[in-house]
C-alpha cells in the first residue's frame, strides 16, 4: 500500500505475471500501435528471412544437379542453359539473403527509436498524472519504473519487435527445412521437427526462469546503479575524495551488484547444463537423420542434387529448435511492458478528474487558510504537522520560522498541493484546495526551493522555465533577472543568455551557489509575471551568513510587494520585515504576530531571536 496524491491505493496490485513469456500478439500489438508501416516492413522482412535460407539451399542443390549434364553436353546445350539459369537464380537468392541483414538492422533501428520514444513518453505522462509527488518516493513504484525503462538489462521494449520477428523467421526457416527433408523421407522430417520443438520448449522454459529471476532483483540493481552513479558524478566526487570513500563506494557497488546477479548466474548455469543435454539430443537426431539419408541414397539411388540439398538442409533444420540470445532479449525487454501499462493504470487513478474542478486562475483574492491541518509521511509513526491553523492574507508577506525539522518545508508541499493533508483542509478563498484544478492551482504558486534544480540548459531557458509557455516574452525574462540580481551574472557569462549552465556539456559553465539562488528567484519572478499569485521562498539562503541572508530577504520582500509571499527560515533574525511571522514548533503554530509583537511576547521567537542576534553581534565585534 502507498499513498499517491493523498489517496490510499494499492500500487502494483495488477502486476504482470513475471514468469509468463511475451506472446507474439503482444509484440505485434506494441509495434502496430506505434507505426503500421513499420509493422508491415517488419513482417515482410521476417517472411523473407524465413524463406531465404531454404531457397538458397534448394537453388544450390539444383545447380549441383545440373553440373554433370552441362559438363558432358556443354554450356550451349539445353542442359548448359538450365545450369546457367540455375546459377543466376541461386546467385540472386544469395545476394538477396545478404541484403536481409542490413535491412533488418535499419528496420530495427527505426522500430527501436519509434517505440522507445513512444513508451518513454507514456512513462513521463504516467508519472505526471498524480497531483502530488509521493509516488516518486515509493520504492515499489521506482522498481517498476526501473524495469519499464530497461535500466536493469540495458534493453527496452523497443528492442523486442524486430528481435522477435527475427526469432520467428529463424524458427520458420527451420520448419521449412524440415518440410524439404520430409519430401524425401516424411518421417525423418517429422522426427526432426518434433525433436527441435521439444528442445526449444525445454530451453525457453529456462530462459523465462532466468528473466523472472533477474526481474526479482530490481531493488538490488537499483542500489547498485545508485553507487555506480555516485562514484562517477562530479557533484559527489569532491566529498568522496576528501573522506576517502572511493573504496567504500566501489565495494558497495560490487556487493549490491553481486547480490543482484548471483541468483541469475545460478539460473544461467542451469540453462547451460540444460543446453548441454539438449545438444546431446540434437546430435543424436542429426546423426540418425544422416544415417537414414545415407542408406536411402545407397538403396534408392538418390541423385546428386538431392544429396546436395538434403545435407545442408539438415543444418538449417536446427533453426527450428534454436534458442538464441534473441529469445532472451525478447523475454527481458517485453517484461518491462506490463510495468509501463501497470504504471499508466495505477497512477492514472490518481489523476485529477477531467472535469468539475474549479478554476484557480487569479487566486487567492482573499486568503489561504490552513484549517486544523495534520500530515504524516507514509510509513512514519508521528505527525510532521499536527492541527495547524494558519492564515496567509492575500497580498501580504508571511514568514514561517522554526528549528530544522519543524515541518516548514512540509507546509510548502501542502500549500502547493504536492501533498494533501491527512486531516484538515487547506482553503483558498474558502474553497478546499482539493476542489480546485490542481494544475491551475500549482501554476498559481511559484517556489524558490532550498536546492533549486540546475537545468542543463541555457541561462535564458533556465529563467523562462518559470512560465515556459511565455518564453517569447524576452523582455520579461530579462526584467525578472534584473529584479533578482541575476542580470549582472549573465553579463559575465561567456555566451551571455545563450550560455549552457552545466560543465558537463561543451562550452557549458557552472554557477556558484549564490548565483543559482538568484537564478531560481528570477525564474519564480518570471512565473509571477504570467499568473502566479503566491511566491514561496523556502530557505534557499541556508548556506549564507546572517547578514547575507538578511540582505537577500530584504531584496525579496521589496520586489514582491503586492504578492502573497511566504518566507521559510530557521533564522529568526532575518525575517523581521514580514507582515506576519509564525513560529512552527513541534508541528504546530506556537506563536504568531509581527516582529515587535512577538519580541514583546517574550516567548520562543523572542528568545531565539535574541540568541541568534547575540551571535551576530559577537561576530561583528571580532
Amino acid at each position: 500500500m502507498t499513498t499517491l496524491g493523498g489517496t490510499r491505493t494499492v500500487v502494483g496490485s495488477h502486476h504482470a505475471e513475471p514468469g509468463r513469456r511475451a506472446s507474439g500478439r503482444e509484440v505485434l500489438r506494441l509495434l502496430a500501435a506505434t507505426s503500421r508501416p513499420l509493422a508491415w516492413a517488419t513482417g515482410a522482412w521476417a517472411a523473407a528471412t524465413a524463406v531465404a535460407p531454404a531457397a538458397v539451399v534448394v537453388a544450390l542443390g539444383v545447380v549441383v544437379g545440373e553440373v554433370p549434364a552441362a559438363a558432358r553436353n556443354g554450356l550451349g546445350s539445353p542442359d548448359g542453359q538450365r545450369l546457367v539459369v540455375a546459377l543466376v537464380v541461386a546467385a540472386a537468392l544469395y545476394a538477396f539473403s545478404l541484403v536481409l541483414d542490413p535491412a533488418g538492422s535499419a528496420i530495427g533501428i527505426a522500430v527501436r527509436t519509434r517505440i522507445t520514444g513512444a513508451l518513454q513518453g507514456r512513462l513521463l505522462h504516467a508519472v505526471s498524472q498524480p497531483v502530488g509527488v509521493a509516488h516518486l518516493e515509493d520504492g515499489e513504484v521506482l522498481d517498476r519504473l526501473a524495469r519499464a525503462e530497461g535500466r536493469l538489462t540495458g534493453m527496452f521494449p523497443g528492442d523486442a519487435p524486430v528481435t522477435w520477428a527475427g526469432s520467428v523467421a529463424t524458427q520458420a526457416s527451420g520448419w521449412l527445412a524440415c518440410g524439404v527433408v520430409a519430401v524425401y523421407e516424411w518421417w525423418v522430417g517429422l522426427a526432426l521437427l518434433v525433436t527441435w520443438v521439444v528442445v526449444r520448449r525445454l530451453m525457453l522454459r529456462q530462459v523465462i526462469v532466468l528473466a523472472t529471476e533477474h526481474r526479482g532483483q530490481t531493488t538490488a540493481m537499483r542500489r547498485a546503479g545508485y553507487f555506480a552513479a555516485l562514484g562517477t558524478r562530479a557533484q559527489a566526487a569532491k566529498e568522496i575524495r576528501v573522506f576517502g570513500l572511493d573504496g567504500f563506494v566501489a565495494d558497495r557497488y560490487a556487493s549490491e551488484y553481486g547480490t543482484a546477479i548471483d541468483s541469475a548466474l545460478g539460473e544461467m548455469r542451469r540453462l547451460h547444463r540444460r543446453a548441454l543435454g539438449c545438444l546431446v539430443l540434437v546430435a543424436a537426431a542429426l546423426v540418425g537423420a544422416l544415417l537414414v539419408i545415407g542408406a536411402d541414397a545407397h538403396d534408392r539411388g538418390i541423385g546428386l542434387a538431392a544429396i546436395a540439398t538434403l545435407l545442408p538442409m539438415l543444418a538449417v533444420t536446427m533453426s527450428a529448435g534454436s534458442v538464441t540470445f534473441d529469445d532472451m532479449t525478447v523475454a527481458w525487454t517485453m517484461s518491462g511492458l506490463p510495468d509501463v501499462e501497470g504504471l499508466e493504470r495505477d497512477l492514472g487513478r490518481e489523476a485529477a478528474p477531467p472535469g468539475g474542478a474549479r478554476d484557480a486562475a487569479g487566486l487567492p483574492r482573499d486568503a489561504i487558510r490552513f484549517d486544523d491541518v495534520s500530515f504524516r509521511y507514509p510509513g512514519r509513526p508521528d505527525d510532521v504537522l499536527a492541527g495547524v491553523d494558519l492564515e496567509l492574507v492575500a497580498g501580504t508577506s508571511t514568514a514561517v520560522v522554526g528549528v530544522n525539522g519543524a515541518g516548514k518545508t512540509t507546509l510548502v508541499g501542502l500549500l502547493s498541493r504536492l501533498r494533501d493533508p491527512v486531516s484538515g483542509r487547506v482553503l483558498v478563498d474558502g474553497t478546499d484546495a482539493r476542489e480546485l484544478d490542481p494544475a491551475r492551482w500549482q501554476r498559481q504558486v511559484a517556489v524558490v526551493p532550498q536546492e533549486p534544480v540546475h537545468y542543463p540548459a541555457s541561462a535564458f531557458d533556465n529563467v523562462a522555465y518559470g512560465a515556459w509557455e511565455h518564453r517569447d516574452d524576452v523582455d520579461g525574462v530579462h526584467a525578472a533577472a534584473v529584479q533578482a540580481g541575476f542580470g549582472a551574472v549573465v553579463d559575465t557569462l561567456p555566451d551571455g543568455w545563450d550560455t549552457v549552465l552545466t560543465p558537463e556539456l561543451p562550452g557549458g559553465v557552472d554557477l556558484s551557489g549564490g548565483q543559482w539562488q538568484r537564478l531560481a528567484l528570477a525564474r519564480a519572478l518570471f512565473a509571477t509575471r504570467h499568473g502566479a499569485r503566491v511566491l514561496v521562498l523556502d530557505e534557499p539562503t541556508a548556506a549564507l551568513d546572517v547578514r547575507g541572508e538578511a540582505e537577500f530577504y530584504a531584496r525579496f520582500l521589496d520586489i514582491t510587494a503586492g504578492l502573497t509571499t511566504v518566507v521559510i527560515s530557521h533564522r529568526f533574525s532575518t525575517v523581521r520585515r514580514a507582515d506576519t511571522i509564525c513560529v512552527l514548533d513541534g508541528g504546530r503554530i506556537s506563536e504568531q504576530g509581527t516582529h515587535d509583537e512577538l519580541v514583546a511576547l517574550g516567548g520562543t521567537y523572542a528568545q531565539m531571536y535574541e540568541v541568534q542576534a547575540a551571535r551576530f553581534r559577537e561576530r561583528r565585534a571580532r
